[in-house]
C-alpha cells in the first residue's frame, strides 16, 4: 500500500507539473468550453491536496493538533502562491492570477474541513 505522505507528495508534484506545463497546444484541452474550468480545477486540486496532507500528517491526540492544522493550511496556501509566481517567471506561457490563488485557498480550506468532518465520523483510529 502506498504511504500516505508519499501520496500527498506525489499529488503536489502532479499539481506543480500541471500548473507549470503549457497545455494550450493540446487540441483536446482547447475543445473544453466550460466557463471558469481552470478555477474549478485549481479548487479540486487543492481540496484533494489539503485532504491528503491532513490524512497523512494530522493526529488528533497531538497536543499541537490545532497548530498543525494551521501550519498545514498556511503551507499549502503558500505552495499555491509559489506555483502562481513560478507561472509568471518561468517560460510556461502562463501567468499569475489572483483568482487562481483564491481558488487554491478555498480548495485548501474545503479539503481541510472535509478531513475534519471525516476524522470526526470515521469508525477506526489513525
Amino acid at each position: 500500500m502506498l504511504n500516505k505522505k508519499l501520496l500527498a507528495i506525489l499529488w503536489n508534484v502532479l499539481i506543480l507539473v500541471f500548473c507549470l506545463v503549457n497545455l494550450s497546444n493540446i487540441n483536446e484541452v482547447q475543445k473544453i468550453r466550460i466557463p471558469h474550468i481552470d478555477k474549478i480545477v485549481h479548487f479540486v486540486f487543492y481540496t484533494a491536496s489539503a485532504f491528503l496532507w491532513a490524512w497523512a500528517l494530522l493526529n488528533k491526540k497531538s497536543p499541537a493538533y490545532k497548530l498543525n492544522i494551521s501550519l498545514m493550511v498556511l503551507g499549502l496556501i503558500l505552495f499555491g502562491l509559489m506555483v502562481e509566481f513560478l507561472q509568471d517567471v518561468l517560460p510556461t506561457h502562463r501567468s499569475f492570477e489572483w483568482m487562481d490563488v483564491l481558488s487554491n485557498t478555498l480548495g485548501v480550506l474545503c479539503g481541510t474541513i472535509i478531513y475534519l468532518i471525516y476524522s470526526k465520523f470515521k469508525p477506526h483510529k489513525s
